[in-house]
């Protein structure tokens, strides 16, 4: 899938004595994979919203921003390789709306992980994860709104801004994926070890895209990160469709085990019915 960079709008004039080059390409991306590609993340997020509806959970729902944004991302980076013109801005938005669904999916996982700890054992730690994702995810995202278009500035100086920005983003999102990991982790008992998965492995897969996401920005430009079609695809669109399709595959099942009504779903009414037949069970 790598090429040559037959496109030269896309790619900047490089020169040693510059340490903060504008972002660029060493390629032209390959339309047909973008496009097919884009296409698996409106189905995952229509099974999130119907995962969502199943349990009743609003909060699942918010989860659907990122295979939209996603979706978008891919379509943008299929178009920029059909036309020169306006080629620059179609990288810089690709760019800013991969990171923001990574960020989102960051955020996710923690509330995922919130979620997981509260079903376990009632912790103070879940609410703290949740109101980790809701600071994290606004502060990330707003780094990378403002960063990513300064990395593209002409002057060095603006571009040393915006870059550091993106990498503060991208160094605390892989905290935030170890965080919500471990703390899922340390709550789980042995009967729930095979469950864990939908923290787990989201986990896993977030890592290897934040830090190939880090790579891309940190490192020189002329790397293997910024010069290979494949592995965009591979260490970021691809985790990314593995993370959603883990929850599209498990939420419903695993968030909505144990729940005594119609809908499936661990709902406040159910678990106040199951305290009350706890309460009640100690006068029997």
């Amino acid at each position: 899938m790598a090429g040559t960079a037959v496109n030269n709008t896309l790619v900047y004039q490089y020169t040693l004595n510059n340490q903060y080059p504008p972002p660029m390409l060493e390629y032209d991306p390959e339309r047909w994979v973008a496009y097919l590609m884009s296409a698996v993340f409106p189905l995952l997020a229509v099974r999130l919203l119907m995962a969502g509806r199943a349990m009743q959970a609003p909060w699942l729902c918010v989860a659907v921003v990122a295979p939209v944004l996603l979706f978008i991302s891919l379509i943008l980076r299929g178009a920029m390789g059909r036309t020169d013109s306006d080629a620059f801005r179609m990288y810089e938005t690709q760019t800013v709306l991969h990171l923001c669904a990574g960020i989102v999916s960051v955020g996710m996982l923690l509330v995922f992980a919130a979620k997981w700890i509260e079903r376990i054992r009632k912790s103070v730690v879940a609410q703290f994860l949740t109101h980790a994702a809701v600071g994290y995810t606004v502060a990330a995202t707003v780094c990378v709104c403002v960063g990513v278009p300064l990395s593209f500035d002409m002057r060095e100086e603006q571009r040393i801004c915006g870059y550091r920005l993106v990498s503060a983003a991208l160094v605390v999102s892989l905290g935030m994926v170890l965080l919500g990991g471990t703390l899922a982790a340390y709550h789980t008992d042995r009967r729930s070890t095979s469950n864990v998965a939908i923290v787990a492995v989201p986990a896993v897969l977030l890592a290897c895209w934040m830090s190939f996401a880090l790579a891309r920005t940190s490192l020189p430009m002329h790397n293997a990160a910024n010069g290979s079609d494949a592995l965009f695809y591979c260490l970021s669109v691809l985790p990314a469709a593995g993370v959603l399709g883990v929850w599209a595959a498990m939420a419903e099942e695993v968030l909505g085990e144990g729940c005594t009504c119609q809908c499936q779903a661990s709902c406040a009414r159910c678990a106040f019915e199951g305290r009350m037949q706890q309460a009640m069970g100690q006068y029997v």
